[in-house]
């Protein structure tokens, strides 16, 4: 469980620590870029494609997906962002978005001006190392979706899929043990892994019959976490530095060595 500290620090403030060791001064110089704050609902743009970047984002609260229409219309969604994640972190090097993202779920988030962001790596060479890991971090997770897309079967795809989000959250203290809140819809599910949807709804269903997970009220469980693992072949390395505080699942441990 987080301290009361811990819970009054956002979620990118967690996510960081659990990597680098952070200053009270960073931390504070961090949450104060955190002030200029907007709140969206489901489906609600927060970057067209075409469209000049004129700030980061920090998603706070909610989830976000970064996603693409092909001419004939068909979407994929290519990464999902929880909270703690940047959006378009350094915009100095790219002048116009060349993809959509927009709110999956209620959504809280932060603008934050690019010469803001150059002031960390000016100043908190320590929070910048972290910045850095997290942006090397978020390419590892894009290149193993690439490889579930190329090689896992359809049920592998998305229970790897399943795992990955868990890993996140538990990184920020947003998940148990076992289990956490999972907003997404098959639709989006079938977006993420190049699939049908009735593939897709195929797929789970066969998950939950074999005991890998029960879905209910908007959550996702894991009963038997080794079972999961050992089924989709999840190696938590491609997370990069994973840490918890929690006894060490084996998908945890294979993160950590």
């Amino acid at each position: 469980m987080m301290t009361e500290g811990e819970a009054m620090h956002s979620a990118a403030v967690r996510r960081l620590s659990s990597t680098v060791l952070l200053t009270t001064e960073e931390i504070e110089f961090f949450e104060g870029l955190q002030n200029n704050r907007a709140q969206l609902k489901p489906d609600e743009k927060i970057i067209a494609d075409g469209e000049e970047f004129t700030a980061s984002f920090l998603i706070r609260k909610g989830w976000a997906m970064r996603w693409h229409v092909t001419p004939l219309g068909r979407r994929q969604i290519i990464k999902i962002y929880l909270p703690g994640d940047f959006i378009g972190l350094h915009v100095n090097f790219r002048r116009s978005a060349v993809h959509n993202v927009s709110a999956l779920t209620n959504v809280e988030l932060a603008a934050i001006e690019p010469t803001r962001i150059l002031d960390i790596y000016r100043n908190y060479p320590i929070l910048a190392a972290g910045l850095d890991w997290s942006a090397v971090r978020s390419f590892n997770i894009i290149s193993e979706h690439n490889i579930s897309l190329g090689a896992r079967p359809a049920r592998q795809r998305i229970l790897h899929l399943f795992l990955e989000l868990w890993c996140r959250m538990l990184l920020i203290e947003e998940a148990d043990d076992d289990s956490f809140d999972f907003p997404l819809t098959q639709s989006q599910i079938a977006d993420i892994c190049g699939l049908s949807l009735v593939h897709t709804n195929k797929s789970i269903q066969h998950l939950r019959r074999s005991g890998l997970i029960v879905f209910g009220k908007g959550r996702l469980q894991f009963p038997d976490i080794d079972a999961a693992v050992e089924f989709c072949d999840f190696d938590a390395r491609f997370l990069g530095e994973f840490r918890t505080k929690r006894p060490p699942h084996a998908v945890l441990a294979s993160g950590t060595d």
